[in-house]
């Protein structure tokens, strides 16, 4: 059953990311004889109130949605494990000072500190995805310095530096991979949170600006038409739902593919 759930979660990703390169028509050409048309067998999901196909936007909202999320939590992750690995060790002042400001940012969720930052700089991309990776770095850090910490303690890593072997051969080779099956699962997972924190960005204005289709902003556009256009409206909520859905699947199938690999 998990192994089909996988395989059910990989094909979704792979459509949604990947459908709009075979679809045909212009997510954002306006037929306004159309709007607020209901869902028919070509159009499953009927047109918005500028009559645009609901569910062209949502396909062609996938890779923006999802790619922006994605480079959300690779940033994360790579500075945090990164920051994690040279806390533990170099250790002393240098562990203290980043572990107290990674505490400090782990004070703040990390919708707020993307929301903070995409209102002050005036949203977009890249307020968004500098906000809500500096929102998520703290935890890899944080699972980070505990992994390598531990693996650093090791008589095998104690060995290699009595022999003289350069730091950074020294994290590569002994200190990098526990620390990336450690922290890989978690990155999955908080790929779908990222989802939801771009989603909401969007939907509050501050994401990509139309008419670039963007699940968010897509919810936010029908929400004056919610009485009368129930299904545009609930397309993008369902986009996101069950994207998140299958990060969370490819989450559970990585924690116990990590856990086999350290028994």
């Amino acid at each position: 059953m998990m192994r089909r759930m996988q395989v059910v979660s990989i094909i979704v990703l792979a459509v949604a990311v990947s459908a709009h390169l075979i679809l045909p028509g212009d997510p954002n050409a306006q037929s306004l004889i159309r709007a607020l048309e209901k869902p028919s067998l070509f159009h499953p999901f009927g047109f918005d109130h500028l009559g645009r196909d609901v569910f062209l936007r949502v396909m062609h909202g996938a890779p923006r949605s999802l790619g922006l999320a994605a480079l959300c939590v690779v940033f994360a992750y790579s500075l945090g494990i990164v920051l994690g690995m040279v806390a533990a060790y170099r250790g002393g002042l240098l562990d203290a000072v980043l572990m107290r400001t990674v505490d400090l940012l782990l004070a703040f969720p990390s919708i707020l500190l993307a929301l903070l930052l995409a209102g002050f700089l005036g949203g977009g991309p890249g307020p968004i995805l500098f906000g809500i990776s500096l929102g998520l770095m703290p935890q890899f850090a944080r699972l980070s310095r505990a992994t390598a910490g531990q693996v650093l303690a090791e008589q095998h890593v104690e060995a290699a530096e009595m022999a003289g072997f350069r730091t950074r051969a020294i994290l590569r080779r002994h200190v990098l991979p526990p620390v990336i099956h450690s922290t890989l699962p978690i990155g999955v997972l908080s790929i779908g949170g990222a989802i939801l924190s771009v989603s909401s960005l969007g939907f509050l204005g501050l994401g990509i600006r139309p008419p670039a289709p963007e699940w968010g902003a897509m919810i936010s556009e029908m929400m004056p038409y919610i009485s009368e256009a129930r299904i545009q409206l609930a397309a993008p909520c369902i986009a996101i739902f069950f994207s998140v859905l299958a990060f969370a699947h490819l989450f559970r199938t990585g924690g116990k593919t990590s856990d086999q690999r350290r028994t």
